[in-house]
C-alpha cells in the first residue's frame, strides 16, 4: 500500500475519534465510506488497526486506547500538548491528496491568488533549524526600507496571518528576533554548527500573542468583546485567539473574554470587524480604538 494511504488513514481514524468513542466495526465502516470518497483502499482488519494505533502515537502524539470492559469502544485517552500542530499537518495532507486524486479540481476548488513571498526560503530554514547552523542574510525592513546584513541562530518557523517567520538569535545582540520570510534574501546557510544552547519555550513566548509580534510585554491583557450576532456565529466556529472564552450567546450578541497582548496587530484586526465588534474592556483600548475611528472619520470629512 501506498505511503500516503497510511498517512491518510491515519488521519481519519483520528478524526474519527474525536467525534466520539468507536468500536472497531465503527470505524472500520467510516474507512470504507471514505474509501469510496477518495477512491483509495483504505479498508483494514483489527490487527492492523492495532499497529495503526501504535503508529499515530508514535509520530503524531494521539494516545488511542480501548475501553475493555463494556462496549470495547476505541477513545483518545491524551493529546498531544499542542494539539492544532499534528492536525494541522494531517488536514494539510488531507487536502493536498484530496487535490491530486481529483479531476479537474481548478475548475471546482477556487485558491487564493495571492500568495506571500518568502516560502522558497521554507525548506532551507527548516534545515538549518534541525541541524543547528547559522544563517546570514540580507534583511528589508519595510517601515525604513534600509537593508541590513544578519547573522542568526535559528530556531524556529511560526506561521501569523498569512505568512511565515524565522524566529531567530541575532547574533549582533543576542536577542530574540522575528524576520519576515518575504523580506529575507541572499541566505547563506552556515556549514559548521553553533553551540550556544537556548531554552527559549517558544510556544509560551507566543501564547498571549496575535500575530507575531510581543512588544516586549511581559504579561497579558483581559480583553472583553462584544459582537452582533451572525459576526458571533463566525467568532465562535473560527476563534479569535486560542485564549477564547464565550461569556454570553444568545440572540442578543456574543460577547468573549480574551488573555492577550494588546499590541498594533491586535488593534489592526479588532478595526477590521467594523460596527459588529464593540470593546467593553479595558478603558484604554476602547479609547485608543475611539481616537483611531475618529482620525479615519477625518479623512473623509
Amino acid at each position: 500500500m501506498p505511503k500516503e494511504n497510511y498517512l491518510s488513514r491515519y488521519s481519519h481514524i483520528v478524526k474519527r475519534l474525536e467525534r466520539g468513542p468507536a468500536t472497531f466495526q465503527d470505524i472500520a465502516l467510516y474507512l470504507e465510506k471514505q474509501s469510496e470518497i477518495e477512491d483509495i483502499n483504505l479498508v483494514i482488519s483489527q490487527r492492523t488497526f492495532q499497529r495503526d494505533i501504535k503508529e499515530i502515537y508514535t509520530m503524531f502524539g494521539y494516545d488511542i486506547q480501548n475501553e475493555q470492559k463494556g462496549d470495547k469502544r476505541y477513545f483518545i485517552a491524551d493529546t498531544p500538548d499542542q494539539k492544532q500542530h499534528p492536525l494541522r499537518l494531517l488536514e494539510s495532507y488531507q487536502i493536498m491528496h484530496a487535490l491530486q486524486n481529483a479531476r479537474g479540481y481548478e475548475k471546482v476548488v477556487l485558491l487564493e491568488k495571492r500568495r506571500p513571498k518568502g516560502i522558497e526560503h521554507f525548506t532551507g530554514l527548516l534545515y538549518a533549524i534541525n541541524e543547528k547552523k547559522s544563517l546570514a542574510f540580507e534583511y528589508t525592513k519595510f517601515e525604513d526600507d534600509i537593508v541590513t546584513k544578519r547573522v542568526v541562530h535559528p530556531l524556529a518557523l511560526k506561521e501569523a496571518q498569512g505568512r511565515w517567520y524565522l524566529i531567530a538569535v541575532d547574533t549582533k545582540d543576542n536577542r530574540l528576533k522575528t524576520f519576515g520570510l518575504d523580506r529575507m534574501d541572499g541566505i547563506d546557510i552556515h556549514k559548521s554548527i553553533f553551540k550556544a544552547k537556548y531554552n527559549y519555550d517558544l510556544n509560551e513566548y507566543f501564547r498571549h500573542a496575535f500575530g507575531i509580534n510581543t512588544e516586549s510585554q511581559t504579561e497579558p491583557a483581559t480583553v472583553r468583546l462584544s459582537f452582533s450576532y451572525e459576526q458571533g456565529q463566525y467568532i465562535k466556529s473560527y476563534p479569535f485567539h486560542e485564549s477564547q472564552q464565550i461569556l454570553v450567546d444568545n440572540e442578543n450578541g456574543v460577547e468573549v473574554e480574551l488573555a492577550i497582548y494588546i499590541t498594533w496587530d491586535f488593534i489592526k484586526e479588532l478595526l477590521s470587524f467594523g460596527p459588529n465588534m464593540k470593546v467593553l474592556y479595558p478603558n484604554s483600548l476602547k479609547t485608543k480604538l475611539k481616537e483611531l475611528l475618529t482620525k479615519t472619520l477625518k479623512q473623509y470629512s
